[in-house]
């Protein structure tokens, strides 16, 4: 019955891809996507989750018109963030700005398409919004601007303030999309919430140890009174990604894997995981290690590799990224976490200089403030492979009062503008992969804080 339903829902999707279904496009559909999962409907709800946004994509012809529209939209709504914005309220289009009779300053909401450092210190923009294009000059005179600009990343789309002689822009300043600050509402009962990624189960060095004192803790086994009674109130554990090390992810990772099959991959972390008491509800996306395809949304995991970790009472599976609220209970409107395993953030800590020289892959806390500042969790295209979709699932469209990461192996907690901003820690020792790239992973590090 359940193989029958599997090709019933392969068919009607060949269907409305506008294909004939045959035997071998039915096959192909059947071993490429997991088939029953899409589309789910409905709110997912369990006792004190709820998810507010688990993104899905259903395969389908994409062509370059698809990529136009999707950076058409995406530069629409950031553009309609801006004008909140006071210094971007008078904003006018690239056309306008050319075409003004009158002197003064102006402001221009555009795209930055391309950015040069030139050899006199100048730097060389290309600006572009629905109107035109433009070239922008920061001078080397404007050492603050210069400054900022090393900040800047392709695709990104900013309110920029300046002057405008003929074809050339002179910036003066910048203004980002930028998260408001909110107001922080606590909760009238004392609960905890536990944030962890990158276990790595299969790696032949992954820290089963490790991440067993983590679950000996959730069980009330570990530490001191008071750390026992911290974990008898937690109530939520966020897993983000990375679950298993997965298989041919970078070359010659098998000369690294103590378990080489993904499905005994998925049951080792099944066997660990499935240790944690049910009381507490467990909130879990993949990552780029996990068995299903790297684009981004990235589905749930997969119910074919992860069995498993599907049965289990206490689970709730969401696309990476999600958006999931958590102990809304009596007068609390609950805590609002945007849940982003991290596969974009490589891309900005090698091509953003600022982000470098500010500490790189050692200060997760800094891209993450960065992309909060752009409303966006992959502003650049290349940063991560992404689908494009009517409603870009990669936007930070709602400010979230958590955003939840991992990827970088290296924990961090901090905040920016009432936004808790969390970087976990892993669950796998440095790999040669890991040094290759110039990461300094500090696993099983706990960091904690009482603010929510």
């Amino acid at each position: 019955m359940e193989i029958e339903t599997k090709r019933q829902k392969a068919i009607q999707l060949l269907i409305k891809q506008g294909q004939l279904p045959t035997s071998e496009n039915i096959a192909e559909i059947l071993g490429k996507y997991d088939v029953p999962t899409m589309p789910t409907t409905g709110p997912i709800k369990k006792p004190g989750v709820e998810v507010l946004k688990s993104y899905e994509y259903n395969p389908s012809k994409v062509t370059v018109r698809d990529f136009s529209n999707f950076f058409k939209i995406r530069y629409q709504n950031l553009k309609n963030l801006l004008f909140n914005r006071t210094e971007a309220r008078d904003a006018v289009s690239i056309h306008h700005a050319k075409n003004r009779t009158e002197k003064g300053k102006v402001t221009i909401i555009a795209m930055i398409t391309d950015i040069q450092k030139l050899s006199t210190g100048t730097v060389k923009l290309v600006l572009e919004d629905l109107s035109g294009k433009i070239t922008g000059i920061i001078s080397k005179k404007h050492t603050e601007v210069i400054e900022e600009s090393s900040f800047i990343s392709l695709d990104e789309v900013l309110a920029i303030s300046g002057s405008c002689v003929k074809d050339v822009f002179f910036v003066d300043s910048f203004v980002y999309p930028e998260i408001p600050s909110k107001p922080v509402n606590y909760s009238k009962d004392e609960a905890y919430v536990a944030f962890t990624s990158d276990l790595h189960v299969g790696s032949n060095v992954f820290l089963p140890k490790k991440l067993q004192k983590f679950i000996n803790w959730l069980n009330g086994k570990e530490g001191n009174a008071k750390l026992r009674e911290m974990a008898a109130k937690t109530k939520y554990v966020f897993v983000l990604g990375d679950i298993v090390d997965g298989v041919g992810i970078y070359p010659n990772q098998n000369t690294e894997l103590d378990v080489e099959d993904i499905y005994d991959q998925y049951r080792l972390a099944y066997e660990i995981l499935s240790q944690i008491p049910e009381d507490k509800q467990i909130i879990m996306c993949g990552g780029n290690h996990d068995a299903m395809r790297i684009a981004e949304p990235q589905p749930v995991l997969s119910k074919k590799y992860a069995a498993d970790l599907w049965q289990m009472k206490n689970i709730t599976m969401v696309s990476n990224p999600a958006i999931v609220r958590v102990h809304g209970i009596d007068d609390y409107i609950g805590l609002k976490v945007l849940m982003y395993h991290g596969y974009s953030f490589t891309y900005f800590l090698d091509k953003i200089e600022g982000l470098r020289l500010a500490g790189g892959f050692d200060r997760p806390d800094y891209v993450i403030k960065y992309l909060l500042k752009r409303r966006h969790l992959a502003p650049a295209y290349g940063a991560t492979l992404a689908l494009p979709m009517k409603i870009d699932p990669l936007m930070i469209h709602e400010v979230p009062d958590v955003l939840a990461t991992g990827h970088l192996h290296k924990a961090a907690l901090s905040k920016y503008r009432n936004t808790i901003m969390i970087s976990g820690s892993c669950w796998q020792d440095t790999t040669s992969f890991l040094e290759k790239v110039g990461m300094h992973p500090d696993p099983a590090k706990e960091l904690y804080s009482r603010t929510y």
